[in-house]
């Protein structure tokens, strides 16, 4: 029985070695093709503008049907919201979808004509008095207050008297008020090189008053402002001051602004500001709504620059899509391609290797076990004594 057990162990060191080349074989392909998929990628180039272009145009017209198409357009058509239809019917001609022509001539009629001209003064007037709205109208014109710096000064006043009262504060609102009084300052000395940031402020203002950021791109925006602004110094310079005399609140306020470090604030909210150079500010709005963080953003404005007015109605249709394209590097070689699946067989040739050596040595203590117990063991074995 002993000789058998010896006779099946043996040849172990022997089967080892076959595992151990293929560690070693897997080993030095793992590492030869990883080099090579480092070198493809430090020589690939991310995509042009064409070719980023062409893609995000397969892709929205992909997603985006021709019916699909003229079922957005009359939904919104049919909820009095022209300008949305418009946004469609410029993804419609971005990617060469025809229209049925019906659609169009109600458009034309829903956007022309006195009554189109009476709302717009409506709503601009209004837009302009409350910084609030949600048609293109009176969203510009509430941006237009902000540029002028009464909307921020407005806004100041508003929330440093509910700070002077105790009650509840929107520390966003409030931040990106004293980022715009500190930036308006700064668009004066520049002579309008920090336009794009201070449009960005007043338009990140105006998404948050109609809802339109997203939860966690607040949450980021807040966590930049806080940074910036210095609340709880804003809190100390106003807590003396009658919460209705609102001239001393905004002198504190422009006080205050001007020893804040909008650096950073800018570095995030130009981009927003270049949207809008693109865009109206009613769609700029519509953009916000998809972005999550400042990378988003960041993508936002190439796909603008990119794409153009239609960005607005694409985001519209294909939520994060255009974003997600954006975002992709250079495309994949057949080179890189075929390193990269060198690379994953290599590596699991070698754990596979590596368990099999694992198993050999195993099976080798085994024996080196036995052999002590039969050799070693026995010498020192006390002999019985013969009685």
């Amino acid at each position: 029985m002993a000789a058998d057990e010896m006779a099946h162990d043996l040849p172990v060191a022997g089967k080892a070695r076959p595992w151990r080349r293929l560690m070693v074989a897997g080993f030095l392909v793992a590492i030869a093709a990883s080099g090579v998929v480092f070198y493809q990628a430090a020589r690939a180039t991310p995509p042009s503008d064409e070719e980023l272009r062409a893609d995000l145009i397969t892709m929205i017209r992909d997603a985006a049907p021709r019916e699909r198409l003229e079922k957005e357009i009359a939904a919104a058509l049919d909820q009095d919201a022209p300008e949305q239809a418009e946004e469609l019917f410029e993804v419609a001609d971005l990617i060469g979808v025809t229209i049925d022509p019906a659609l169009r001539a109600r458009w034309v009629e829903e956007t022309s004509g006195w009554r189109a001209g009476a709302r717009a003064a409506r709503r601009a007037a209004m837009g302009f008095v409350s910084g609030q709205g949600e048609d293109p109208v009176s969203l510009t014109a509430a941006l237009a207050s902000d540029l002028t710096v009464v909307g921020d000064i407005r806004d100041l006043a508003g929330q440093a008297a509910l700070m002077v009262k105790g009650e509840a504060v929107d520390e966003l609102t409030l931040g990106l008020s004293i980022a715009g009084v500190a930036m308006t300052a700064g668009t004066v000395v520049t002579a309008g090189g920090a336009l794009p940031a201070k449009t960005g402020v007043s338009l990140a203002k105006l998404a948050r008053k109609t809802g339109k950021l997203s939860v966690r791109f607040q949450a980021e925006l807040g966590r930049i402002l806080a940074r910036a602004v210095d609340l709880p110094a804003f809190r100390h310079a106003v807590r003396d001051i009658p919460w209705y005399r609102a001239d001393e609140l905004a002198t504190a306020a422009r006080r205050h602004a001007a020893r804040v470090d909008t650096r950073e604030v800018e570095a995030v909210l130009s981009s927003v500001g270049s949207i809008n150079q693109v865009l109206a500010p009613s769609r700029t709005l519509a953009v916000l709504r998809h972005v999550d963080d400042v990378k988003d953003v960041q993508k936002a404005e190439r796909a603008a620059k990119i794409l153009g007015k239609p960005v607005s109605g694409a985001l519209r249709l294909t939520g994060k899509q255009v974003l997600t394209t954006v975002a992709r590097t250079a495309k994949l070689s057949v080179a890189m391609l075929a390193a990269l699946f060198a690379a994953i067989v290599g590596a699991v040739s070698f754990l596979f290797g590596a368990a099999m050596a694992l198993v050999a040595l195993l099976r080798l203590g085994k024996l080196v076990r036995w052999l002590f117990r039969n050799s070693v063991g026995r010498l020192r074995r006390p002999r019985p004594q013969p009685s």
